[in-house]
């Protein structure tokens, strides 16, 4: 590793002005195929965020209680990755959308997991999970490897938790915060992730780059699909899910897999009910589901659900999530990356600033 609230949503701050679409990572700030720069990047100074920045938090905010932030760092990294030409410049693009998500939860603490790249317990578990991607570009994986370090040496608080993936550090800091009385943003590209949506933690899914981020709660989530967050995991075991290489029961798609968990309590429930489940299903897709549970631990929605379901106890600092360094740190370390034109915009996305509301104690159990 690297590294009594009331629950509120995560709107954007109409103090601040964020560009127009700031997640794309195209705006004129970002241009990756602009001139000039050894890293493809505008060289062009970036102007400093408003005043305003995500970690300022009014007395009033501070009463509430804080938020944390906590991104998915893998999801991240993808995105710039591929936003940019065989990969140039994205540690800058990398930096870039962080600062943009950190605007669009306008947090308190902000914390980033990576995947572990040495090992996987879910591999482990099922060889064939994810094994449809084939091996990372070269760059790829040095960028994915740079990362947890670069936050590090920023003064951000990183994590790697052995054998699990980001997903499971973003999961276990919206429980640990959430078992503070605390708020929390999940940001993440990743599906799993509507399973953590609470009265208490919103989901950011981020989307294509010509489109906004998702603020799911449970309550949006349940008119995009039909289910609540609860039940997700289950509602995509059935459906499966083939960028990780788990297909679902035969016949059933999104529509038949809500449809099924609104008549039960749960999956189990159904196949207790032959003739209820058919009924829901249809009798084809219903038999199919049945004989899968008939083959007990070999089952492929058990095995997905085994897989898909997120570790919620990792051990995780949830306290330096809120250690936030000082802008000349960032800016200076940013001029040493060569990435000068960002460390205005970066510095005051994350730098700690003079106004910022003490992180309230923890009352000690017992």
């Amino acid at each position: 590793m690297l590294g009594s609230a009331s629950p509120r949503p995560f709107p954007r701050d109409e103090r601040r002005t964020p560009p127009v679409d700031a997640l794309t990572l195209f705006d004129a700030e970002l241009n990756p195929r602009a001139a000039g720069s050894a890293v493809g990047v505008d060289t062009a100074a970036a102007p400093p965020r408003p005043a305003a920045a995500p970690w300022s938090t009014t007395a009033a905010q501070a009463a509430a209680g804080p938020r944390v932030l906590a991104v998915d760092g893998d999801s991240v990294a993808h995105r710039a990755y591929h936003a940019y030409a065989n990969g140039r410049g994205g540690r800058y693009g990398f930096l870039a959308l962080l600062a943009a998500i950190c605007d669009e939860a306008g947090a308190d603490g902000l914390i980033v997991g990576f995947d572990c790249r040495e090992r996987s317990h879910r591999r482990d578990l099922e060889p064939s999970y994810k094994a449809q991607r084939g091996d990372k570009p070269d760059d790829l994986v040095e960028l994915l490897d740079r990362l947890p370090h670069d936050l590090t040496r920023l003064g951000l608080c990183a994590v790697v938790a052995p054998g699990w993936e980001a997903d499971d550090v973003v999961a276990s800091a919206a429980a640990s915060a959430e078992a503070r009385g605390w708020g929390c943003a999940v940001a993440t590209s990743d599906r799993d992730a509507y399973a953590l949506a609470t009265e208490r933690t919103t989901v950011l899914r981020l989307r294509n780059a010509a489109e906004r981020t998702e603020h799911l709660t449970p309550q949006r989530l349940r008119r995009k699909l039909g289910i609540e967050p609860a039940r997700y995991v289950q509602y995509a075991a059935l459906r499966g899910d083939t960028s990780d290489n788990l297909p679902g029961v035969p016949g059933i798609g999104p529509r038949r897999a809500a449809a099924l968990l609104e008549a039960f309590d749960d999956v189990e429930a159904a196949g207790a009910d032959p003739i209820g489940c058919r009924s829901v299903l249809g009798r084809e897709a219903g038999q199919a589901l049945l004989d899968d549970l008939a083959r007990g631990p070999d089952s492929v929605h058990r095995r997905n659900v085994a897989l898909m379901n997120v570790r919620r106890d990792l051990d995780v600092d949830l306290d330096a999530a809120f250690r936030r360094p000082a802008p000349q740190t960032v800016a200076a370390t940013l001029d040493g990356w060569g990435l000068g034109p960002l460390a205005g915009r970066l510095a005051a996305a994350v730098g700690a600033r003079p106004d910022a509301v003490p992180l309230p104690e923890t009352p000690l159990d017992g």
